[in-house]
């Protein structure tokens, strides 16, 4: 696990967004937890703050937009949110197929496949590559 430096509200300056209880306290949540948290997973951790569904659902939506959050679908039906590490580069997971685990690894596949798209003439170029195996524990 890797720590975060950034300051939320200057992160949230810089993204000209406004700084919020409910932004800023999601912000500590998801930078203390890292790695892809649910919807729930967030609710529940963001104790001693009064907020509705619809309000979380839109932070969640704006700080997407905003590139703050990432979103991560990993095939179980619901959208997971990590936030966006300014200083660490873009990486993959991998989630246990037993107990749900969900380990971040720390790179990035090869760039050969971005290369070989780059000489077929495809731009921007993006993807999303996920692992699931069983950990350790539950072998």
């Amino acid at each position: 696990m890797h720590t975060h430096h950034e300051n939320i509200r200057d992160i949230l300056h810089q993204r000209g967004l406004k700084s919020t209880p409910l932004r800023e306290k999601l912000l500590q949540v998801l930078k203390k937890n890292h790695g892809p948290m649910s919807v729930e997973e967030i609710g529940k951790k963001l104790k001693g703050l009064e907020f509705d569904q619809a309000s979380l659902f839109r932070t969640l939506k704006k700080l997407s937009e905003s590139g703050v959050l990432s979103q991560i679908n990993l095939g179980e039906g619901f959208t997971r949110y990590e936030f966006t590490c300014l200083t660490h580069d873009h990486h993959h997971h991998v989630m246990c197929t037993e107990c749900k685990k969900i380990m971040v690894m720390p790179f990035c596949i090869p760039p050969k496949f971005e290369t070989w798209l780059k000489n077929k003439g495809f731009t921007n170029i993006g993807h999303r590559l996920d692992f699931s195996a069983t950990c350790p524990e539950c072998r």
